[in-house]
């Protein structure tokens, strides 16, 4: 059974944080003092849908962004772990094969079991690398 790692603490960077804020609040308070006195309710306004919509885009993007990423890495955990146990089982499946194969063996039949094996293992090597690449497995007719 492989083991998955621990995923890492979420670690604030305080310093970006802050610098964000106290950006975004000095681009306010200049747009405030640029801007003509008649103009300042719509300014207010403008300032407080940017900020709104901002609020809004963090949400999503933080709060969900995370469940997403997480999700996914789920998703493809899963997905490994069923392939992994598909190429187990027709490694034993091979195993298998190779030893009922050479319970026979004698010295008469050395190069036939060698040419058997050397089929059978070319087989499961086509089958596993058609599987990686989603080809179909039908029969090929000549």
């Amino acid at each position: 059974m492989s083991e998955t790692p621990t995923p890492s603490r979420f670690r604030i960077r305080w310093g970006w944080f802050i610098a964000c804020i106290l950006l975004g609040l000095a681009a306010i308070v200049i747009g405030w003092l640029v801007i003509p006195a008649a103009a300042g309710r719509s300014y207010l306004a403008g300032v407080l849908a940017n900020v709104g919509t901002t609020l809004l885009l963090v949400g999503i993007v933080v709060l969900l962004e995370r469940r997403i990423v997480d999700n996914a890495a789920r998703l493809v955990r899963r997905a490994n772990e069923q392939t992994n146990e598909a190429i187990r089982v027709q490694i034993q499946d091979l195993e298998r094969r190779l030893a009922t194969e050479w319970e026979t063996a004698t010295p008469e039949n050395m190069g036939e079991k060698k040419a058997e094996t050397t089929r059978l293992t070319d087989e499961f090597t086509k089958r596993i690398v058609d599987q990686a690449r989603n080809v179909d497995h039908a029969p090929h007719e000549e």
